[in-house]
């Protein structure tokens, strides 16, 4: 029951409070862009929350058996890129070649597996050290993060696109991204990070 506890507890914890796609812009464009079309929210959670599971997962394995305690950050790097590399690849083989994918699904694979949302979180994981079920709930909560950014984004630039009272030369982007930073603001004061520091 422990463990159960521990994995529901990071993930709320990785929505709400460390919710890195609008407290550090991870996979920002992804949702902004994902944004536009609300179909796809469920479909890129998915994806995401499982990349970033089976990534957390493997890396932590790694970091137990291999003892990289004390390897740089380079090599750090090269070994969480190669085994997100290899997930990514079995699973879109397996897209593939089994249950027939199509290009575009391999295509909507690859945007979501290769972004900075789901690279981040092994060194997340590895930075706050934590357990096996904790690696998962952060993954888990990194899918749930980025839809909850996607949707408020949508939300958002719908109410935006609606409002008479913006000027013309201020429609579309530059409403977008303060709307945005102002988003990003209000979770970043959750996250207990010294902005101006």
């Amino acid at each position: 029951m422990n463990i159960i506890s521990d994995l529901l507890m990071t993930a709320l914890y990785t929505v709400f409070v460390q919710n890195l796609v609008l407290s550090s812009g991870l996979g920002m464009s992804e949702a902004i862009r994902v944004s536009t079309k609300p179909g796809t929210f469920g479909k890129f959670a998915v994806m995401i929350s499982g990349f970033s599971v089976v990534t957390s997962i493997l890396c932590s394995l790694i970091d137990k058996i291999a003892a990289m305690a004390n390897v740089t950050y380079a090599v750090r790097a090269a070994v969480y890129g190669g085994i997100l590399a290899a997930v990514f690849i079995i699973v879109a083989a397996a897209a593939r070649f089994i249950f027939k994918a199509s290009p575009k699904f391999l295509g909507t694979l690859g945007i979501a597996a290769l972004n900075t949302l789901v690279l981040a979180v092994p060194y997340i994981n590895h930075s706050a050290a934590y357990s096996f079920a904790d690696s998962i709930g952060s993954g888990i909560g990194a899918g749930i993060a980025f839809v909850l950014a996607a949707a408020l984004i949508s939300m958002g630039s719908r109410i935006l696109e609606e409002n008479e009272n913006i000027p013309a030369i201020f429609k579309g982007t530059p409403t977008m991204f303060l709307y945005v930073a102002m988003l990003s603001l209000a979770f970043a004061g959750f996250s207990d990070t010294n902005l101006f520091a």
